[in-house]
Order: C-alpha cells, then structure tokens, then sequence
C-alpha cells in the first residue's frame, strides 16, 4: 500500500457520480425508498456547508478515506 503521502485522489466527473449514485440505491434501497430518499433529499433547504461540518468537521478527505477504509475492513 502507498504511503498517505503518495496517494492521489481522483475527482469523478458529476455526470458519472450522480449515476452511480442513484444506481447504487435503487439496487440497495429499491426503486420506491429510493425515490422517496432522492425526493426528501433533493428538495431539503439544509444548508449543505453546514451539514458537512457536523458530520466531518476538519478532518481532510485522506483521513475520511481512512476511516472508511478502516470501518470496511471491519465488515469483510
């Protein structure tokens, strides 16, 4: 594995992500809960700024990667 230091982290295009996105919670969710999370969601006035400091305050996107990584682990 690389180093922190090393590692480079690729920015997807807002096309693509948005598609997989929504594909992967019609395959976990279903088509109804799915479209009942996107339309609760997409519609909410929560200042996203906000809601991203509440839930990761300062911490950089290597160390988000992380804890991901290391929560994912965990499950395998």
């Amino acid at each position: 594995m690389k180093p922190l230091a090393q590692l480079r982290l690729t920015i997807p295009q807002s096309e693509n992500l948005r598609y997989e996105a929504i594909r992967l919670l019609v395959n976990g969710l279903g088509l109804t809960k799915a479209a009942f999370f996107l339309r609760e969601t997409g519609s909410s006035k929560e200042d996203y700024l906000d809601l991203k400091e509440q839930l990761f305050g300062d911490k950089t996107a290597t160390e988000l990667y992380e804890e991901i990584k290391t929560r994912s682990s965990r499950l395998d």
